[in-house]
């Protein structure tokens, strides 16, 4: 069983000051169920990870990492899958419909049930959800990414919530602050471009 993941549960549940009752109620579960993953009695399923990390407040991959559901490929594919397909605000209907694919196909997917697909319909699902097949299978991305042409970008997200105009120049302003705190070469960095 998983003691590792219950004892940093239950520390974090008490962390946030909540009883085994409220997360339970929160996340739609019974507290026996969360009991039982406190004291590393159950694995936690991964249908049961979205709704308590929302329960606790806390990030949907952190979540799935601290049960250790992102070591594996097919889980890392599943979390990359939901992730693309929830950024560009489609159903897993939506999904399967534009891919030729039954809808079950895309939610055994996005549980980590079943394995990678075929090649071929990896690249029709990176190219309906405009996401590299690496970044699907979890492949380190080579590629280098500037955050400031990132975050002028009208349609990103952050686990799946979208960020709107005033969270994006906020995360661009934290983040030209903290390099000018902490790398002198670039204490006078310009101000972001907001005309994007």
């Amino acid at each position: 069983m998983d003691e590792a993941f219950g004892t940093w549960l239950r520390r974090l549940r008490k962390e946030k000051k909540m009883s085994v009752h409220e997360v339970a109620k929160r996340a739609n579960l019974t507290p026996g169920y969360i009991s039982m993953l406190e004291n590393g009695k159950r694995r936690p399923k991964v249908s049961t990870l979205a709704p308590l990390s929302q329960a606790l407040g806390l990030a949907y991959g952190v979540m799935l990492q601290m049960a250790g559901y992102l070591d594996d490929q097919n889980m890392i594919f599943a979390h990359r899958l939901r992730a693309a397909r929830m950024d560009k605000e489609m159903s897993p209907h939506d999904l399967a419909e534009q891919c030729h694919l039954s809808e079950r196909t895309i939610e055994r997917w996005e549980s980590g049930n079943s394995p990678l697909p075929a090649r071929a319909t990896l690249e029709r699902l990176a190219r309906v959800l405009e996401v590299s097949i690496d970044h699907l299978t979890g492949a380190p991305d080579l590629q280098s990414m500037d955050l400031g042409a990132l975050l002028s970008q009208d349609h990103i997200s952050y686990n799946g919530i979208p960020l709107n105009e005033d969270q994006r120049a906020f995360v661009r302003d934290f983040i030209r602050r903290t390099l000018q705190l902490s790398t002198p070469s670039v204490a006078d960095l310009p101000e972001p471009d907001d005309s994007n």
